[in-house]
């Protein structure tokens, strides 16, 4: 299957057309938001409106390739098939906190082939075609491609993060290396979603970020925009991330800077954990 430009439009209003059905939602009021693994890891009705929504849309549009969304959560037999976060940034849409995003990846087995993430507050379009660079395209549709920033120094870095919902169950909660990291670089921010971290890093924005126990649909899309901007993104070992990895640095390619995250995740995990 070769991925178009036509495509890449095709899916973005899908992923549009999803947006709009989460905010109309929104407004309704009608959000009825459980919990799942935690009493801090929310669902809305949202959420399940618009995965479906999508699986519909997608499948009319692209029928016999699979989906892997973040509510059903069963992996797909077919060799292409979508990555899907509803609502990447439930917590922060289930207080009225207009920072979340509806986040799509088409996968060939574990190759990202197009990814696509709307930043729902703002309706800007972050995608990526493998190969052919990065994008956000505004609501007027004009566009800008998208390239990392040149910052080289941890001193001189915004960086990103985020922090699992297992906090204060396990000890192994990102807060020693959120420690580290903001004494250490020029500030840190916890934005509450892992789609936009990674659009911010590949704007240019943020210089890096890292976090552990993300799933695919979390990453994919943002792992292809940030590379098809310059940036690179492995585990914490600094291994090129994989589809199913649950530990992820980006950032904008520094060798310098990107070393300087892998030490400091490394040196304060074994400190705090004597994990690497």
């Amino acid at each position: 299957m070769h991925v178009t430009q036509q495509d890449a439009d095709a899916v973005i209003a899908i992923a549009l057309d999803a947006a709009s059905l989460v905010q109309r939602m929104r407004r309704s009021g009608g959000l009825e938001i459980h919990a799942k693994s935690s009493e801090i890891d929310l669902v809305t009705a949202a959420d399940v409106a618009c995965e479906q929504f999508l699986r519909e849309a997608l499948s009319a549009r692209y029928p016999g390739v699979g989906l892997l969304g973040e509510e059903s959560n069963q992996t797909p037999t077919e060799d292409f098939f979508w990555v899907v976060d509803p609502i990447d940034g439930t917590t922060n849409f289930a207080n009225n906190l207009p920072h979340c995003a509806v986040n799509i990846a088409l996968q060939h087995h574990a190759e990202t082939l197009l990814g696509v993430t709307v930043h729902l507050a703002m309706d800007w379009v972050y995608y990526a075609r493998r190969g052919a660079g990065a994008f956000v395209r505004e609501p007027n549709g004009h566009e800008t491609r998208l390239h990392v920033n040149q910052v080289n120094q941890l001193r001189r870095a915004l960086l990103v993060t985020g922090f699992p919902y297992t906090r204060g169950q396990l000890p192994d909660d990102n807060v020693a290396e959120f420690a580290h990291f903001v004494r250490g670089a020029s500030d840190v921010r916890v934005l509450g979603s892992a789609a936009l971290d990674l659009a911010f890093v590949a704007s240019g924005i943020a210089a890096g970020y890292w976090e552990f126990n993300l799933n695919p649909w979390d990453v994919a899309p943002g792992a292809l925009i940030v590379r098809e901007a310059g940036g690179a993104v492995t585990d914490y070992d600094g291994a090129p991330w994989t589809l199913y990895g649950r530990r992820v640095v980006a950032s904008n390619g520094q060798p310098v800077l990107h070393d300087a995250l892998l030490s400091g995740i490394r040196e304060t995990r074994q400190a705090s954990l004597g994990a690497g």
